[in-house]
């Protein structure tokens, strides 16, 4: 077997350089895999199998073994499983590489634009600033035990990569490999970057604690009117099927630790060391099953649920689309039965960016924005239909028929309408002087748009600061529910939404012209909407500063504890379990 490779120091440590090192010079090496490398490890010390089987034929050299979801997923450090990977690849060369601590733990900070920090706060369930000592003592721990470990060990190289230079790190691994070609270490550049990490980093710590400042009386009001949301309409134990499989149906039992498919096997999921749960990597189409499990089981180690975590879930809507009891779903049709509600995992996870938008992102005064709508969204949605979107005639089925399909097909003319139907290119068509309306498009839906030969604006800027310079926000039904509401409406603007008839699981709170100005569907009110808008500035104000406050609810982590344990009790009750 070839002499593998293992880097087994922290993230934010030179790792990508080391990488770049081995790949430039001909060596195999894989880096991350955006959590996969370590996601693996952690899987196999689980199940009882060799860590990194699906690489290892091909790969020489592994480095930054780490996994840090925006989802409720256990965080993974695998290269702090030296001792699992020693065992597995005896032989192997392991470099432990480090740097000054403070310098580190600043940079890990600083990573993703705070956003990593934000992660890992989340999961452990601490504040920000708690983070550097924890990560400290994770440090201290890590050397000396890899130190402990692979003392008078030659294949255990320890550098610096302060003092080290692209010469060091060929001599040190010259007994092992060739490596004649080395890429540049960090320039001025990357310096002057880390020189300012300390102000940026004062103003993260300074931020409050989500739920600091919270009455009580508010956090248990909100998070008992978002279980009675989550209520489907009405509940019935029917005997008879459900509508056709979903690929993200599960069956949770949280007693006995086991998640099933619809058939009945089990599916790749498996509790750790601290109760979450781990997903086999090679499974990543499994994700949002595997971090609702986790948000269940950090409420409850009772009952039994059923879980469909397909985006748009139409089951209980009508009687094409049978369900024969309760299920556990992350979006629902008004009025659907059986159906509770779920905050979307790879959405609505506190802590996420996506769920209430950056913290420090820049959000003026509604007097100092730009007096203009503004709409940026992708290329999703459905064609219209009777006095509402016709739901089947989604435009990702458009587009993947305009990819395939032969020109001047039925087939590839059906799904142009699709399209020229949908809300958002009708949207675009009516932009004008009142309305910066773009398509913040994909390679497919690009691609697609092309073949059918439709020309719409695509959006050169769609960032927050862009964004939130405008007074009026336009946020059109997505897939399921409004696309990215919930950022629109932290803000000191003004959100204008499409009513669609999906529900989701704030959906309950945000009332028409309490928190949002509401459009019909298609938006074709737009004009009259914004006329209101522009003549009530002081209404848009309330409005604005009211969906605000029911955001910073929705960020405190103990009104989200609440919220779904009764979900979970009322679930149980109305499945027959014992609450």
């Amino acid at each position: 077997m070839t002499r593998k490779f293992f880097q087994i120091g922290f993230n934010k440590c030179g790792t990508t350089f080391i990488a770049r090192l081995f790949q430039m010079n001909g060596i195999p090496a894989l880096h991350w895999l955006e959590g996969a490398l370590a996601e693996d490890i952690a899987y196999a010390r689980l199940t009882g199998r060799q860590p990194l089987q699906r690489w290892a034929a091909d790969t020489v050299a592994f480095t930054d073994m780490e996994s840090v979801r925006y989802l409720n997923m256990p965080a993974i450090e695998g290269f702090r499983e030296y001792a699992f990977l020693d065992r597995a690849y005896p032989g192997s060369v392991f470099l432990l590489n480090t740097r000054r601590l403070e310098d580190w733990i600043a940079s890990r900070y600083m990573h993703r634009g705070g956003t990593y920090a934000r992660a890992w706060a989340q999961i452990l369930g601490v504040g920000l600033g708690d983070l550097a000592d924890i990560w400290a003592a994770d440090w201290q721990a890590h050397l000396a035990g890899c130190r402990a470990h692979f003392a008078g060990r030659r294949e255990f190289v320890e550098i610096d990569i302060d003092e080290a230079g692209p010469q060091d790190y060929r001599d040190a691994l010259s007994p092992w490999f060739e490596l004649p070609h080395c890429p540049p270490v960090p320039g001025a550049g990357v310096r002057k970057v880390r020189a300012g990490y300390l102000p940026r980093l004062a103003r993260m710590l300074d931020m409050p604690r989500p739920g600091a400042d919270l009455p009580e009386d508010l956090r248990q009001r909100t998070a008992e009117a978002l279980a009675r949301h989550a209520r489907p309409a009405s509940v019935s134990l029917d005997p008879g099927k459900d509508d056709a499989p979903s690929p993200q149906f599960a069956l949770f039992d949280a007693a006995t630790a086991e998640v099933r498919a619809q058939d009945g096997s089990l599916l790749p999921l498996r509790r750790g060391e601290g109760g979450k749960y781990h997903l086999n990597p090679a499974h990543s189409g499994l994700l949002r099953i595997a971090t609702t499990v986790n948000d269940i089981a950090e409420v409850t180690g009772r009952g039994t649920y059923r879980l469909d975590m397909r985006p748009a879930c139409r089951l209980g809507s009508d009687a094409s689309h049978p369900v024969a009891g309760p299920v556990i779903a992350p979006s629902r049709r008004a009025g659907a039965r059986n159906v509770f509600l779920w905050p979307m995992p790879w959405i609505h996870r506190l802590g996420n960016d996506g769920f209430l938008g950056p913290l420090t992102r820049p959000d003026p005064d509604f007097a100092d924005k730009w007096d203009r709508a503004v709409w940026r969204g992708g290329l999703a949605g459905y064609a219209s239909g009777d006095g509402g979107p016709d739901l089947d005639r989604p435009v990702e089925a458009a587009i993947a028929t305009l990819l395939q399909a032969p020109e001047g097909s039925d087939r590839f003319r059906q799904a142009r309408k699709v399209l020229q139907g949908s809300s958002r290119l009708s949207l675009m068509a009516r932009a004008d002087a009142d309305l910066d309306a773009a398509l913040v498009a994909d390679a497919r839906a690009r691609a697609a748009l092309r073949r059918a030969g439709l020309e719409v604006p695509l959006a050169d800027r769609h960032d927050d600061a862009f964004l939130l310079s405008h007074r009026y926000l336009v946020c059109l039904g997505g897939t399921a529910g409004p696309e990215d509401f919930l950022p629109l409406a932290n803000s000191h603007s003004v959100v204008l939404k499409e009513e669609d008839g999906w529900e989701l699981f704030p959906s309950g709170l945000f009332q028409p012209w309490q928190h949002y100005i509401p459009l019909q569907w298609g938006a074709a009110d737009l004009p009259q909407r914004l006329a209101w808008a522009r003549v009530n500035p002081d209404a848009c104000r309330r409005i604005s500063a009211a969906a605000r406050q029911l955001c910073a609810v929705l960020a405190d982590p103990e009104c989200r504890r609440r919220h779904l344990a009764q979900v979970l009790r009322d679930y149980r009750i109305a499945s027959g379990q014992a609450a």
